[in-house]
């Protein structure tokens, strides 16, 4: 009878262990998938798929200096026609004169100074995209200096700013210039693409943009983002698009 007590005291102490023990041991387990999945998430992925959107306009002292930069660039009456008759030399010539004037590169500096400083605000309390850090505020300010400098003066020029700003984006990122349809249209004037995951994380392009009303003209416009979903969004300058059109979901312009 003893011996059968033995065993019956036997049995419910291991019970008890294992209602203390297996639980945490479920947990643990839980907690060290987590961490795995988390040690796999890679580049242009996530942990929520919810994201603030842009506001629909620029800090004061932002907005400022790129009514400037447009300002500045109106003072030189250069067309794409004007480009596409310069030779090399020439084209070298005007770029210096506009692009590396003291008047411009202080405005330049200012600009991205400001700007970094409006993506870090922005993306307080979010998770950073796994971008290259310095590549996603010079990638924004650029395209936006070089959608102005398209409107006034053509893509020739621009694409010489664009390539002179973005040459150091390093060795984990190609580069691809003027992308054009079947009717020799440039669709994309750059798209930067992550060698690794083929990841687009910027585009500039042409093309139409969701408004309201609808359009069906093309503006100038740009993507960046570190996840497809991201890379959805069209960001334009409100002064490309006629004052009766209003953003579309889709659309952000400032």
């Amino acid at each position: 009878m003893f011996k059968n007590l033995n065993y019956v005291s036997f049995f419910l102490c291991f019970l008890l262990f294992s209602s203390a023990v297996l639980p945490n041991a479920a947990s643990a387990a839980t907690e060290a998938n987590s961490d795995e999945t988390e040690i796999k998430i890679g580049f242009g992925e996530e942990f929520t798929s919810d994201e603030v959107l842009y506001k629909e306009e620029l800090p004061a002292e932002l907005q400022e200096l790129e009514d400037e930069i447009g300002d500045y660039l109106e003072e030189f009456e250069y067309t794409e026609e004007d480009y596409e008759n310069m030779s090399i030399a020439e084209i070298d010539q005007v770029y210096n004169e506009i692009f590396n004037s003291q008047e411009f590169l202080d405005l330049e500096k200012n600009y991205e100074k400001e700007f970094a400083q409006y993506e870090v605000e922005l993306n307080q309390g979010k998770i950073q995209p796994f971008i290259a850090p310095i590549l996603v505020p010079i990638a924004a300010a650029a395209a936006r200096v070089a959608l102005q400098t398209i409107v006034k003066q053509g893509t020739k020029i621009a694409s010489k700013y664009l390539k002179n700003k973005l040459k150091s984006v390093g060795k984990n990122y190609t580069l691809v210039w003027n992308a054009k349809n079947s009717k020799d249209k440039i669709t994309s004037l750059l798209k930067i693409q992550h060698k690794r995951t083929k990841q687009i994380v910027f585009r500039i392009d042409n093309g139409t943009i969701p408004l309201k009303p609808g359009s069906s003209d093309w503006y100038w416009h740009y993507h960046i983002g570190d996840t497809p979903t991201k890379m959805k969004h069209h960001y334009s300058l409100r002064s490309l698009v006629p004052s009766k059109h209003k953003p579309g979901p889709g659309t952000t312009l400032y």
